[in-house]
Parts: C-alpha cells; sequence; structure tokens
C-alpha cells in the first residue's frame, strides 16, 4: 500500500517551495497532496487528512482531528511552538510522532532587532507624520548603545540577538530555568534573576516557548515592576504576557514603548487597544518571514519524515 503524504494547509508561498528536489524526496516517501488557500476548519481538514499516514502542517491539527485520522503516523509541523498548535500528549497517546523546525533564528532576531530599533527611533512613527505632513523634530529617541537589553528566555533566538544587540553597544543580561556559566562566558552575557531583569533593563525581549510554565508568566504585576520608560519587545508568544495590561502601561508611559510581532487574537481586531497607541510598532507574526528562513523551514520539515521512515526521528517535540 502507498504512503501517503499530505500537505492540508499550504499559502502560496509554501506551495511554490514544495518544487523541485523538495517535492522529488518527498514523492520517494509516497504519494504527496497539497492544498492551497484559507486555513481549513477541522471538517475540512478531517476531509483532506482521511487516509493520510503523514503531515506536514503550519496551523497545526486540534484533537478532534486527530481522534479521526487513525491511520496518522507523523506530523511534521514547520515552526517553532508547536505545543501550541498540536497537543502533544495526546498524539503521544495516539502514538503520533510531532517533530517540528528549529529554522529561523537569526531571521526572527533580526526582525527582533528591527522592532527595538523602531521603538527606540520612532522610525514607522515619524514616518507616518511626514506622510500626514507633520515635521515633527521635537520627538526624543532613545540610544541604545549603553543600554541593557534583558532577555527573558535564552533558546536559539535569544542567543542570534546577542551579537546584534552588543554589536549597538548593548549590555545583554538573560534570565532562564537553565543558566550555565559556560553558556555565559561563550555569549558574554549575565544570567539574573527574573525580577531584576525587569527591574534594571532599558529594554525587555521576550524568547520563551508557550507552555503551563510560562503562560501569564510577564502578569500585571510583573509588568508594572518593568523599569518606567523601557521598551518590550515580543516576537515570542502573546500568552507569555498580559496584553491589556500592556496596553495599559504603554497609554500611561511606564513602557516608553514596545515592539510586538504576536498577539492574542489574530488578525487582531479593528478596535484592538494597541491601535490607538503611538508609541508601540507592530507586525503581523512575520518575523520568520524571509525566502532564505522558509526554504530552510521547509528543508528541515521533509528531512524529518525523511528521518522519521529512516528509522532515526529527529526535532522530535517534546511534552512540556
Amino acid at each position: 500500500m502507498t504512503r501517503k503524504i499530505v500537505y492540508p494547509d499550504a499559502d502560496e508561498n509554501s506551495a511554490q517551495l514544495m518544487t523541485g528536489s523538495r517535492l522529488a524526496k518527498l514523492e520517494d516517501l509516497g504519494e504527496f497532496r497539497l492544498y492551497c488557500g484559507e486555513e481549513p476548519d477541522d471538517a475540512a481538514f478531517i476531509e483532506r487528512l482521511a487516509d493520510a499516514d503523514a503531515v506536514i502542517s503550519g496551523w497545526g491539527l486540534s484533537n478532534a482531528v486527530l481522534a479521526a485520522l487513525p491511520k496518522l503516523e507523523v506530523i511534521s509541523f514547520t515552526g517553532l511552538g508547536v505545543s501550541t498548535f498540536i497537543d502533544i500528549e495526546e498524539a503521544r497517546r495516539r502514538n503520533i510522532t510531532v517533530t517540528h523546525t528549529l529554522s529561523a533564528a537569526e531571521t526572527v532576531a533580526e526582525h527582533t532587532m528591527a522592532l527595538m530599533l523602531d521603538a527606540a527611533r520612532h522610525v514607522s512613527r515619524l514616518d507616518r507624520d511626514i506622510h500626514n505632513g507633520l515635521w515633527n523634530t521635537d520627538l526624543y529617541a532613545m540610544d541604545l548603545r549603553g543600554k541593557t537589553l534583558g532577555l527573558v528566555g535564552f533558546g536559539r533566538i535569544a542567543a542570534a540577538l546577542v551579537p546584534l544587540a552588543q554589536a549597538f553597544g548593548m549590555k545583554v543580561i538573560c534570565w532562564t530555568r537553565n543558566p550555565s556559566r559556560g553558556r555565559a562566558e561563550q555569549y558574554g552575557i549575565e544570567f539574573i534573576g527574573l525580577d531584576e531583569l525587569l527591574n534594571t533593563s532599558d529594554v525587555v525581549s521576550l524568547h520563551l516557548l508557550s507552555t503551563a510554565e510560562t503562560d501569564g508568566l510577564l502578569d500585571g504585576d510583573r509588568l508594572c515592576s518593568i523599569k518606567r520608560g523601557a521598551l518590550l519587545i515580543n516576537t515570542a508568544r502573546s500568552s507569555l504576557l498580559d496584553e491589556a495590561a500592556m496596553a495599559d502601561l504603554l497609554r500611561s508611559g511606564h513602557l516608553g514603548g514596545a515592539g510586538i510581532d504576536v498577539f492574542d487574537a489574530e488578525p487582531i481586531s479593528p478596535g484592538h487597544p494597541l491601535l490607538e497607541l503611538d508609541n508601540v510598532v507592530m507586525t503581523p507574526h512575520v518575523a520568520y518571514n524571509t525566502p532564505e528562513a522558509l526554504a530552510e523551514m521547509y528543508d528541515t520539515a521533509i528531512d524529518n519524515l525523511v528521518a522519521f521512515y529512516a528509522g532515526k526521528p529527529q526535532n522530535v517535540a517534546c511534552l512540556t
């Protein structure tokens, strides 16, 4: 019986990448089918995946979909933070292996730096002013040189951000659940407690996966403890913080500014409170989105399937 591999939720960019040598690898594994268009609902997922042995997915699958797919062996998720989109424990219970990609760290780090620079120098705001006929020369900016960047979490993206920030003359400190002297020496950073980091950083940047332990980590009280006038950057997950409390602190001026790529609900609604503020710069969850990063991500997603069917699974998502 021919193995069936299905990509049920591709967009135009990803569909264009599933050609050439990538398509050849998939066809070596079995019959490959791709569906392109808007994100499907559960019923559409179940219809498209009815006889699938393997799935490539960027949106994730609900437990209801997993329950309807008795043949499914492996899901190759095209991104990080897979536990936000797939119930890893439920997949494990159904003997479905879930893999993820460890790509785009440098790309997301560059985007994080771009948001930091924009928030510090008011680039987007001043550009809007000029387009609206206002020549605003009275708005003070922030030098990053000599300032302290506090990283909340220290995975691959945060590690890639360190040399970018240091190139601007920033001191980098970090809170992580797994500090080590070796990593501190390797990257030229200091690991400190979370409360001290929030109290002393001029820029706070979030770099944690969304888990039961990290969701809501920066609640209203912790956000209030951030140094007055500091910038907050989030290219990780919105669930790490209290979005409404963040908006209030930006409105009051306690937070000097923010650069945000992730939101509680995406796309954000027309009446979202962040849209009323001129000290926040926002992008629509695209920190990973460059041709180079996407190509690397899909290469890894396909290689994860090749490794799985060779009996040597790689990049397997862990229970959190």
